[in-house]
């Protein structure tokens, strides 16, 4: 019939197409997208596998040229084609990385070893060119880019170094997400963080650019000698105008991803100087000192808030002048109450902290709490600075009963009542005896006469009523009319 002769013709061609089926010969292909670059720019690192039967292995060697920004990024595709008659059927399995690398010149990439099952392939050296920034060997100078920048090379250990982040473009940026690196050997502090791009025409290296401060981070080196900031990078969204879109995009032409890198910064540290007198500190910056006591008058027993106040500019946590000997005249809390108000200022880190103590004078008499120094390194006078508080004098009146019993605060008690100090009242008390019956007689009487008040009209209308209806009653009220 006719519907067997189309089936023996269908298994007829599909023998035909099996037995002319092709595989394309196994290939391992790696490159990068682009040969020359500018610094700052990153390039795409691809290993392609062809009709292989299993996925590629590929470990990477250690790069000194580059730093891996991410990957391995893996995709796979079929491609089947028909070639006189004959069905050839290919499959790719590609794995891409980004790379961007870490300094001008010559940078290579290494041999790459590939395993695929059984089979193993070497990849040849890359050789990359990167030119300076804005110095392309092309002449084409790059239309976007990020430039990290301090304003001190040589800081001392514990100064401020403020680092800047900006990025120059002359295209439309749509998007920008960026990747702050590890800081070592600092401790950092953040300044500013821009939520919208503000951008200001500027000049740099003689071309126009749009300008926009990214992050400010204050950096303090924790250590002495040669220190690296190394490079942030980003993912910016740079909007394709030259490309067609659908004109009923409501989100305008497309944008293509770029990752770019700043540039590596190279510190020199220079360690804090050694002092004559051995009086040194970890403390660096610009710094005032003053303290105040809460009374100068005071009876013995009675407890006193002594502060100690510091500002100015610098790492704040740093501070640290809690270990105050006291005269032993005066009890003292072992560790004093620590308020700390950070206070940046434009590009520079600053602020306030207190030190406060809850002194109790034991003994009558004057008692001096003394001069308390206060060592730092000041980086812009490049020496040791010494500031004191003035010397307070406690005048301390005798306390008439301290002989007879302990009536001055506890730290206990000093720690219950907070900042607020509680004195003794001396006024007459008005004593109540606790032993004392519940009800007197006073109060007794008093309650059986209000009980008589209340009844007594009652009972008064009562009587009446018996008498209104009684025959006596009726000649009664007629003989008083």
């Amino acid at each position: 019939t006719n519907q067997t002769g189309e089936r023996l013709v269908i298994r007829f061609f599909i023998t035909c197409l099996l037995t002319t089926f092709v595989w394309a010969e196994g290939t391992v292909k790696v490159n990068v997208d682009r040969r020359t670059i500018n610094e700052g720019d990153s390039v795409t690192l691809t290993v392609t596998a062809t009709n292989i039967n299993d996925d590629p292995d590929v470990n990477l060697p250690k790069m000194e040229d580059f730093k891996v920004v991410s990957g391995p990024n893996q995709s796979s595709s079929t491609n089947v084609q028909f070639v006189n008659g004959k069905m050839t059927k290919s499959s790719t399995v590609t794995l891409t990385w980004t790379l961007i690398p870490v300094k001008t010149g010559q940078v290579i990439i290494p041999v790459i070893k590939i395993r695929a099952g059984k089979q193993s392939f070497t990849s040849s050296p890359i050789t990359v060119t990167v030119s300076k920034r804005g110095m392309s060997q092309s002449g084409k100078k790059p239309q976007f880019f990020i430039e990290a920048a301090v304003d001190n090379r040589k800081p001392y250990r514990g100064q401020q170094v403020t680092l800047t982040y900006i990025l120059y473009t002359q295209v439309d940026v749509s998007s920008f997400d960026d990747e702050l690196p590890k800081y070592k050997g600092f401790w950092t502090e953040e300044l500013f963080a821009a939520k919208n791009l503000q951008l200001r025409e500027v000049k740099k290296n003689g071309s126009k650019y749009y300008a926009a401060t990214i992050k400010k981070l204050a950096l303090f080196p924790t250590q002495s000698g040669k220190l690296i900031i190394d490079p942030l990078t980003a993912v910016i969204g740079i909007r394709e105008k030259q490309q067609r879109w659908n004109d009923f995009s409501l989100f305008g032409p497309p944008s293509k991803k770029y990752t770019i890198a700043t540039n590596r910064i190279e510190l020199e540290v220079q360690p804090l100087p050694d002092r004559k007198n051995g009086q040194v500190s970890a403390v660096v910056g610009s710094w005032n000192i003053r303290s105040g006591i809460s009374s100068t008058s005071v009876r013995q027993d009675e407890a006193v808030t002594f502060q100690i106040i510091i500002n100015g500019t610098g790492n704040i946590k740093t501070v640290d002048i809690s270990n105050i000997s006291f005269p032993n005249e005066l009890e003292v809390f072992e560790q004093p109450e620590i308020q700390t108000k950070e206070t940046p200022l434009r590009d520079y880190i600053g602020g306030e902290k207190k030190f406060e103590w809850v002194l109790i004078p034991r003994f009558a008499g004057d008692i001096y709490i003394p001069q308390i120094q206060f060592n730092y390194f000041d980086p812009t006078q490049a020496k040791w600075l010494t500031q004191s508080t003035i010397r307070h004098r406690l005048k301390v009146s005798p306390n008439e009963k301290a002989a007879i019993s302990s009536i001055g605060l506890s730290k206990e008690e000093i720690t219950l009542v907070g900042k607020d100090i509680r004195f003794i009242d001396e006024s007459q008390p008005k004593w109540r005896d606790r032993n004392s019956r519940l009800v007197t007689g006073t109060t007794l009487s008093f309650h059986l006469l209000s009980g008589v008040i209340i009844v007594f009209p009652h009972a008064h209308n009562f009587t009446r009523k018996k008498m209104d209806q009684s025959f006596g009653g009726r000649q009664a009220r007629r003989a008083l009319k």
